[in-house]
């Protein structure tokens, strides 16, 4: 009996293994750009098929994918086109716009200055930010005092969208600079101090508003209190550690070594550019209708999806030295104190899901042009996906990238032995 049970177990798996390696061949014909570029250890085909099938599906341009395992690097891949016109493949390296992937490399920095002694985390916002923050007189709601490193983190600060809209993006953006008798695209220093002197949307700590507002403050946090700028703390004290020098801030028009060119979805009509930036009145949204160079600490990254997971990795040491000590990342992975957090909640600076075994815990990113996924997994399994559009239903993509990604991984039987990038 166990002879035959395991016979038909096998003939499963192999079935299985079959079917998704059709699958590939079938989408490599049909999908311009489709073979896969990079590496990938044996028994993996399943995310070259969920991803080529992806690409297929929401009639993507392109996408990098790098998958780990305990801390060792399984899978580097690129799918589809970086640049359509040039008709360039997406390799391992291509650099895509990494969204608010930014937050956790913020979040990160902020708890390497606690440790550090030189910032606490329940420490008022206003004395931190000193000059920059708000003029006194002008503050209009009292709540503002209250404010705290950890709320800002959490996105529990005061600041929804929702109601006040976001004061990065346009029309709001362009309404902030007036206020502040400012140049447009506003900085994200102008930004702050015009958040700090308007009346709050609730009160501090009494809720979770996701508010790119929140990190935009934190990185002038961070520079107010190391003394160097936001890229340079992030470079020095992150990003080299964790062996991600490849990231980078992102320009709107000057593309890196190596970056992705960004597409809109399929029929999506020109928009109205942000006043400042560039030169012509309507455009594609990637390029024109926000400035990438104004939003460093909530979406203003670059990078390849191999060097975002080496980042992932880091962060507790799963792969060499830990970027935080075991206090900081329990504090990171915490629910917020007070709050509803069931099914899952945002930490500091982290999406996080308990279940049975640990946490799983993720991020991810989106503008016109981009869309990204970064995961942890309690299981020990690691990914990073970058795509170089974003379709019309986001959120029914954003679904199905994640539950095509699970389903990947739960389709692997043995997970290969081995590291493709052992040396580093």
């Amino acid at each position: 009996m166990a002879d035959t049970v395991g016979a038909v177990t096998t003939g499963a798996r192999c079935l299985k293994r079959i079917g998704y390696a059709l699958l590939l061949t079938i989408l490599s014909v049909q999908i311009a750009g489709a073979s896969p570029t990079g590496s990938a250890l044996a028994g993996l085909e399943a995310f070259d098929a969920e991803m080529a099938a992806l690409i297929e599906r929401w009639k993507m341009p392109g996408a990098s994918l790098a998958v780990a395992v305990h801390g060792r690097i399984v899978l580097t891949r690129g799918y589809g086109l970086a640049d359509r016109e040039k008709q360039e493949p997406v390799q391992p390296a291509t650099r895509f716009r990494l969204g608010s992937l930014a937050k956790p490399l913020t979040a990160v920095a902020v708890l390497r200055l606690v440790e550090q002694g030189q910032l606490d985390l329940d420490a008022p916002l206003l004395p931190v930010l000193g000059e920059l923050g708000p003029r006194p007189a002008a503050i209009t709601d009292p709540r503002v005092y209250r404010i705290t490193i950890r709320q800002l983190l959490q996105h529990t600060a005061g600041f929804d969208r929702g109601i006040a809209g976001d004061l990065v993006f346009m029309p709001r953006a362009g309404e902030a600079a007036a206020r502040q008798n400012a140049a447009m695209p506003p900085s994200c220093a102008v930004v702050l101090r015009d958040s700090l002197e308007r009346r709050l949307d609730f009160d501090p700590g009494s809720r979770h508003a996701y508010s790119n507002i929140g990190y935009c403050i934190l990185g002038r946090v961070i520079e107010r209190v190391s003394g160097q700028t936001y890229e340079a703390f992030v470079r020095q004290h992150i990003l080299t550690p964790a062996g991600a020098g490849g990231l980078q801030l992102a320009r709107t028009f000057d593309m890196a070594e190596g970056e992705a060119a960004y597409y809109d979805y399929p029929g999506a009509p020109l928009v109205e550019a942000m006043p400042g930036v560039g030169s012509s009145r309507m455009v594609a949204a990637p390029y024109g209708l926000y400035a990438m160079e104004t939003m460093d600490s909530f979406g203003g990254w670059i990078g390849s999806s191999l060097d975002y997971l080496r980042f992932m990795l880091a962060i507790d040491g799963q792969r060499g030295a830990p970027l935080l000590r075991p206090p900081s990342l329990k504090a990171m992975l915490a629910p917020p104190a007070g709050l509803d957090v069931k099914p899952s909640f945002y930490g500091l600076g982290m999406q996080v899901r308990p279940v049975s075994g640990g946490l799983n815990w993720w991020h991810s990113g989106s503008h016109a042009g981009t869309k990204t996924l970064a995961v942890r997994t309690a299981k020990g399994y690691a990914w990073v996906a970058a795509f170089n559009s974003r379709p019309k239903d986001r959120n029914g993509f954003a679904t199905d990238l994640d539950q095509s990604l699970w389903r990947a991984a739960n389709a692997v039987q043995i997970w290969p032995e081995g590291d493709l990038y052992s040396g580093q």
